[in-house]
């Protein structure tokens, strides 16, 4: 799923990301008005909108529903359970790392012209006796 520049700031700066590493998962969502909505996360934008599938609602009552599918508001989450078998930080940490596209330093060969300037420069530091 592509996402714009708010986007991709609000999954790394703010609790989207969290949100976002449930996709794929079974878990539960509070919402505001004291019902709750069960099933498996499909699609979280960077706004945590909330797309599920095979849901369960359950209303003020109990009363439980069977869904194919149910869209959540940002706005109408008020709590996300976190499964007990996911550890949530590693995989936080794995998203927001894959989410900036920091990598490891790949070492680059010196161009000429950056050689000359180090040659300069330890020669240098030579002189003026600091090596």
């Amino acid at each position: 799923m592509e996402m714009n520049r708010k986007e991709k700031y609000n999954t790394v700066n703010y609790v989207t990301g969290f949100a976002q590493c449930l996709i794929r998962k079974n878990a539960l969502i509070d919402l505001q008005n004291e019902t709750s909505v069960a099933g498996k996360i499909v699609a979280v934008d960077g706004f945590m909108n909330v797309t599920m599938e095979n849901v369960v609602y359950i209303d003020q009552l109990g009363k439980q529903y069977l869904l194919d599918n149910f869209m959540i508001y940002s706005k109408y989450i008020r709590y996300i359970h976190i499964p007990k078998e996911m550890d949530i930080k590693a995989s936080f940490s794995e998203y927001i790392n894959s989410m900036t596209g920091r990598q490891k330093p790949v070492d680059k060969k010196l161009t000429f012209k950056q050689k000359r300037a180090k040659l300069a420069h330890y020669s240098t530091l030579a002189e003026n006796k600091m090596v």
